[in-house]
């Protein structure tokens, strides 16, 4: 059970902490259109839902490596985990950030979480036994 404790909240935390280390980066790199209390343009808040869709990607990857059984079971969790989080943060940042951005954590968590999953599982077959030895 710890195990599996560990890698869906691994992945989370993952996501989470890559997060945040790019809004700092985008503050420092773009200090007059990022940061607490700046609106930021569409096309960076459009690059940081990209790189978020792409750590949730590496987050799902994790989960289900850290996972000790059921991987795709894991990756499902770690859905839930993150559409709730994601519902709540949405329900907080109404009329903070714009509607397309919220909804499009919303629809592509799961999908990137599921695409993580795959390239680990698909990963992890290459090295089978069963493939004939050439």
């Amino acid at each position: 059970m710890w195990r599996s404790l560990v890698a869906v909240f691994g992945g989370w935390l993952a996501i989470q902490f890559l997060v945040v280390i790019t809004d700092g980066i985008f503050a420092r790199i773009f200090p007059g259109q990022y940061g607490a209390g700046l609106p930021a343009p569409a096309w960076l808040t459009g690059l940081r839902l990209a790189c978020g869709v792409l750590y949730t990607v590496f987050g799902g990857w994790l989960a289900v490596l850290l996972a000790p059984e059921r991987p795709w079971r894991h990756a499902l969790y770690l859905i839930v985990l993150g559409e709730t989080m994601g519902i709540l943060t949405a329900g907080m940042s109404i009329g903070l950030l714009p509607f397309w951005y919220l909804g499009g954590l919303l629809l592509l968590f799961p999908v990137a979480v599921l695409a993580g999953a795959w390239l680990r599982l698909r990963g992890a077959g290459q090295g089978s036994s069963d493939r004939p030895a050439v």
